[in-house]
């Protein structure tokens, strides 16, 4: 915040509630805001999770950007300065919507495609199978090594909760990504 202090420019794209990481595994879930302005961009995070951190604003020539596959998908990773002051991973969906509304000004090479609507419900599937999968696996069997002999929840309880809660989750983020 102190080697880019934020400057008033006019922000061609706001993208907010998003969700990364930062640094060493900071993370930010859905408290992360993030513009696009003609010069760089600027982010910030909602204030009441972040009282004492303020907007930073970042010039397209001070950027780089490096996409990286994972197990929940594809990332892409910003590195601030030459040598890097600091680095923050977003979703690479994200990282094309910015680049898309960057002018041109994006410092990576393209294309960037548009997520179709079947390759968000693909991703979002996946992504509620793993964590149904861990967190039912976890339900079935820690209460199992926690006390040998009691009264353990059934199995289709510890499929069915987690499968639920989750899953309401994933509706909800499905809508996010494909409202336009």
């Amino acid at each position: 915040m102190t080697r880019y202090p934020n400057r008033e420019e006019t922000e061609l794209l706001s993208l907010k509630s998003l969700s990364g990481s930062m640094g060493l595994g900071v993370g930010m879930n859905r408290i992360l805001n993030i513009s696009v302005c003609p010069s760089g961009l600027r982010i910030g995070m909602m204030r009441v999770f972040g009282i004492w951190c303020r907007k930073f604003f970042v010039p397209w020539e001070e950027i780089s950007v490096n996409r990286k596959n994972g197990f929940f998908g594809q990332s892409a990773v910003f590195q601030f300065g030459n040598p890097s002051t600091g680095r923050l991973r977003i979703p690479s969906y994200v990282a094309d919507r910015l680049a898309r509304a960057s002018l041109g000004r994006w410092p990576e090479p393209g294309p960037f495609p548009q997520e179709t609507n079947a390759q968000v419900f693909d991703n979002v599937v996946r992504q509620w199978l793993a964590v149904t999968l861990f967190a039912a696996t976890f339900f079935f069997v820690a209460p199992r090594v926690m006390s040998p002999v009691a009264d353990f929840p059934p199995l289709s309880v510890a499929i069915l909760f987690p499968g639920v809660v989750f899953g309401i989750g994933s509706v909800f983020e499905y809508f996010k990504r494909t409202k336009r």
